[in-house]
Formats: structure tokens, sequence, C-alpha cells
């Protein structure tokens, strides 16, 4: 199969779910069907170019006002807003934040928050907050902090009643009067106008703030994750681009998936309907494994899992649980109460500890402390491999010798890692490994690892370094003696080799499978069995092979981007 077909399979897989979800989503919000959002839609669909997130800045730092699309659902949203607050300032530029979040009339609370007259809990009960926005506090909260030090003036410019798109239009020219007198008050700042990204549209608030000012200003417009413009990126190979450029003066971000982005949008509707987190997170992680499944071709309805000797049920009958606690402290009890392996529990702890989240097959169980789309998708894989090897039984799995186990966890961590990658192609494994965010790219030591001293950092560098050295030189050249000794290492220092190791491989191979190096049998006997017993270090060799990571330096470039591309 040619790799531009495997793209377009990969496309269709992808919108079968999201598809999914938006008839979830838009049974509640029928908003989508609108001329209003047909407008804006059909100006982000195509791109003249490729560009760095660097370059969106440089335009925003040249413009007097900044149009700035935020997906209120989605956090990541968020923290571009703080990117461009700070990055401006960082410029020499004076800022002036002018939010759609607020009310006009609320000007006066928010005055009073901000000096410290009235508490958070005041302000947004006087808001109410819940009712008018409703979005994550904890998100946007990031926004009011850091406009107190340095001081960046506030402003609401939204008006009621903003929950219906028959008064759009009136909003938009409330909104832009509100911008021209920010203007005429602060002639000398550039205006971050953070709104809904549909509000955007050429036709739509930059017109109508045109006509109230008389001329148009230098002007800069971000909107971000467009499904058109990614599936376009994801045909030319290019889902790890930082943005686009729409034409000189409109951009496009990438910083996750369309399906994470749905799955966003879904959750905040299940929160406003007053779902139980548990059960909200357990859909979350019951559609990323749905979409692995079609995603490698595999019916679901063909498997069937053994729970106890001489008793196979259908897969649907075995999706995990949830639990949702608050503390790791709490998970450590809980894992230690229901007497769970040494082993068990310490895997279970560190990716708690790591990624806010850990699949622990033995239980058949999800245990989330802090929720994270790319982490649940990372460990919806990890249930899809258990399931594809028929291994949920208490002793279903075959026993290996240390160093067959070594290499078996590295190839089912890799597996992890496409998995994930799946669900968002958007993330890099690599970037987000513990160990190697820890490394600078030259490989030296630049932080501790999280939760760890310096020591134990270096050590763990260099047995990794070792390993690399290993498999570039072969087995008993110079290297070999440390690397040799990984298997024999402690739970916790081994864990660590495994995971970037494994990290490695696994955005080796969905580079590679892009390419058409790996096909997609490949991929689904792999999660079937990643290796017989005896057979596991020969099966990473070829797979490092195969996907071309060896002779790649893993760590990262100048640039930020993967080496895999």
């Amino acid at each position: 199969m040619s790799s531009s077909r495997m793209i377009d399979e990969e496309i269709k897989s992808h919108q079968r779910v999201i598809a999914r979800l938006k008839r979830e989503i838009f049974g509640v919000d029928k908003t989508h069907r609108s001329r209003y959002i047909r407008e804006f839609l059909s100006e982000f669909t195509r791109f003249k170019r490729i560009c760095p997130a660097s370059e969106v800045v440089e335009a925003a730092a040249r413009s007097d006002i900044v149009y700035f699309g935020d997906y209120h659902p989605l956090d990541s949203s968020q923290d571009w807003v703080l990117r461009l607050m700070r990055e401006l300032s960082a410029r020499g530029r004076k800022v002036v934040l002018a939010l759609e979040m607020l009310y006009v009339q609320q000007q006066q609370q928010l005055d009073r928050w901000m000096k410290g007259a009235i508490s958070e809990e005041e302000f947004l009960d006087q808001i109410d907050y819940q009712s008018e926005w409703g979005f994550s506090w904890r998100s946007f909260k990031r926004i009011f902090e850091l406009a107190k030090d340095p001081f960046i003036p506030i402003f609401g410019i939204d008006a009621e009643p903003r929950d219906h798109l028959r008064s759009i239009g009136r909003r938009d020219r409330l909104a832009a009067q509100r911008i021209g007198t920010i203007r005429s008050f602060f002639p000398d700042h550039t205006i971050l106008v953070v709104v809904g990204e549909s509000h955007l549209a050429s036709s739509h608030l930059p017109a109508e703030v045109h006509r109230v000012l008389g001329k148009r200003l230098r002007e800069t417009v971000i909107v971000q994750n467009m499904d058109e413009i990614y599936w376009r990126l994801l045909r030319r190979g290019k889902e790890d681009a930082e943005a686009v450029a729409i034409d000189r003066s409109r951009f496009c971000l990438v910083t996750t998936s369309p399906m994470l982005k749905y799955e966003a949008y879904r959750d905040t509707i299940d929160r406003w309907m007053d779902g139980d987190v548990e059960d909200r997170t357990m859909h979350v992680v019951h559609e990323m494994i749905d979409g692995i499944f079609v995603f490698l071709k595999v019916s679901k309805r063909s498997l069937r899992v053994t729970i106890r000797p001489e008793w196979r049920v259908p897969l649907e009958a075995v999706y995990p649980e949830v639990h949702c606690r608050k503390t790791y402290h709490a998970f450590a009890s809980y894992l230690r109460g229901r007497r769970v392996s040494a082993a068990v529990l310490s895997v279970a702890l560190e990716n708690i500890k790591s990624y806010g989240m850990a699949y622990v097959p033995a239980l058949n169980t999800f245990l989330v402390l802090r929720f994270d789309p790319t982490s649940a998708a990372r460990e919806a894989a990890r249930f899809v491999v258990t399931v594809m090897r028929d291994a949920l039984a208490e002793g279903r799995k075959p026993p290996r010798e240390r160093g067959d186990a070594f290499y078996t966890a590295i190839i089912d961590e890799a597996l992890a890692c496409f998995g994930s990658k799946i669900v968002n192609p958007t993330q890099d494994c690599l970037k987000a490994d513990l160990l190697m965010r820890a490394l600078d790219e030259r490989g030296a030591v630049r932080e501790s690892i999280h939760r760890r001293t310096m020591a134990e950092t270096r050590e763990a560098a260099r047995l990794f370094k070792a390993a690399l050295e290993q498999e570039r030189a072969r087995r008993g050249s110079r290297g070999a003696g440390d690397a040799n000794r990984l298997p024999a290492l402690g739970l916790r220092k081994r864990i660590l080799i495994v995971r970037a190791l494994g990290n490695r491989l696994g955005e080796a191979m969905y580079h590679s499978f892009h390419a058409g190096k790996l096909k997609r049998r490949d991929i689904v006997e792999l999660f079937r069995g990643a290796a017989g017993p005896g057979s596991a270090e020969q099966r990473y060799r070829e797979l490092l092979e195969r996907s071309g990571a060896l002779g790649r330096s893993p760590f990262a470039r100048d640039d930020g981007r993967s080496f895999f591309v």
C-alpha cells in the first residue's frame, strides 16, 4: 500500500471518530450549521506555506491589533494567550487585553478584583462565571495572574446575550466600539483581542473594527487547529508543523489534533450537564480505544478476551473502568489495598507521577490523577496491547528472562507512543519524555528529572547513551559494559531507560509507517505480540533498522523538531 493511501486511511479513521463526536456535541449545540460559522470556516481551509511559531509571534509584535481565536475548551489555547503576552512584552511592546469572556458591564467587578478589593470567590460570584462563561477557570485565571506583574490593562468587550447566534452580529459591532474606545485611551499599545475563533472571518469582527476606527490598523489574525488545514498537513507528512501562513497577516497554529479538540469540547458540554467526572473520563478513554482499533483495522467483534481459565468474553465486556483520585498517595493506598505485586505498584505509580494517569492491566483499570488527552491516548494503547495479546487474565503473559523482558518493555513503550500519535499526531513522544527533557541537543544534562536528583539524572543519561552506543557499535564493543547491565537495573532506574528508548522507537516507527517502510500489518502484529519468548532483543534491533532510528541522534535539535521527519 502506498504511503499516500495509508495517510488517507488514517485521516478517514480520524474523521469517523470525529463525526461521532460532532453528533454528540452538535446534538446540543446547533450553531455549526449557521451562515456565520460557515463564513468563518470557508476562509481557513487552505494555506500558503508552513512557518515556525516564532514567525507568528514576530508578526504579532509588528501589529497594532492582534486578533487571537481562542478555542475556549482547550487549555493549550490559553497557553498561547500567555505566550503572546510574554513575547510581546519582552519585545518592548506595551499590551492591553480585550477579552470576550467578560461583558463590558462587568468591568467594575474586574477592576476591584485586580486591585485586591474583593476576593477571587467574590469576583466569580459577582460575574456569575459558571453560568455566563463556564469554561475552565483554572486555565483562564492564568491570564489575569500574568497581567498583574508587569501590569497589563484588561477590558471586557462582550455584550449580552451570548447564548444564540442571532445576536452575534450585534455583539461584533458592540465589541468593535469597545475596541475603538480602548484604542483611543491606549494609542501606543498593542491590543490583544481574545475572542472565539468564529469572530475572525474577515467580514466579522475585524471588519467592524475597521468601520469604527475609519482606518485599517496593522493587524494579525491568529486561529488554531483548523480541521481542513490539519488534514492537508497530514497528507504532506507535516503534522509536526508549528503553524501555517494563510496570507500575509493571518496564521493558523497547530497545537493538537482535531480529535482531541472535539474531545475537549465534548468533555466541557458533559461537565455543563453535570456529568460525573469518572463517567466523562471513561467516555473519552473508550473513544480513544475505539479510535486505535479503527486505525489498526481490527474488528472489535472478532476479539474475545480470556478473563478466567476456560472463560472468554467479547471485547466490549472488558472495557476498562476509570478511578479518579485527588492525590498521588490516595492511589498508592488504593493499589496496596488491591494487593497488586510490587512491580505493578511501582510501574503504576511511576506512570501516575509522569503522565498523571496509568492503565493497570492487573486491575483492568485506568487510574487518573490529572487528565491529559495525550497521556490518556498512551494508556489507551496499553489496554489495546493487553487485550490483543489476550493477556488480561492473571498468568496469561508468557514468562520471560530478564533481558528478554527488558526489550519487550521497550517495544511495548514504543507501541504506547505509536498509539498516542494515532489519536494526536502533533505530539512528540521524545519531547514529552522525562529523561529527554532533561538533556540538551548534545545529550548533556541541563536539569534534573522531575522528582529525581541531579545524580540520578546524570546516571540515567549515561546509561541511555551507553545503550545508544551499543546499538551503533553492536554488542561487545565500546560502551557494552554499561548497556549490558541495563536489564538488571532496579525498576526505578530501568523505567527511565525503557521509556526513553521506547519513545525514540515509537516516534521512528510512526514516521516510517507514513513513509511506507512499515506496513499496517507490521504494526498489528506488534500489538498482537512484540516477540516470542527469547527473541525480543532481536525484534527490537530489527525495528530499529527498519524504522531508520539507528544512526540518528534522539536529542532535541536547535529548531525543536523531531529527528524522525
